[in-house]
């Protein structure tokens, strides 16, 4: 629980930093045992709550497809009627 807690509290923190107004840039350079410490609590907390992860993709995942079906389907009828538009009339 206490991972989860502190990978949430970064990701909090990663995502304030990045919506910053400043036009600073930040240059942080760590070190390699810091860079291992740091993938193994993500890859820990991402195995905690990787269940919850896959429940969620897998109960939305009809309504997904429809909605990219709805979108290529969509798309194709407005490029054939982009083409039919350039065909000329001859009657």
């Amino acid at each position: 629980m206490r991972l989860v807690i502190l990978f949430l509290a970064s990701l909090s923190l990663a995502l304030a930093a990045c919506s910053s107004d400043s036009k600073e840039n930040v240059n942080i350079r760590l070190t390699m045992d810091e860079r291992e410490r740091i993938d193994d609590l993500v890859g820990e907390a991402m195995d905690s709550i990787r269940p919850l992860y896959d429940s969620l993709c897998k109960a939305d995942f009809s309504d997904r497809v429809a909605v990219a079906t709805d979108s290529i389907v969509q798309r194709m009828l407005e490029e054939e009627a982009r083409l039919r538009a350039r065909i000329p009339q001859n009657q």
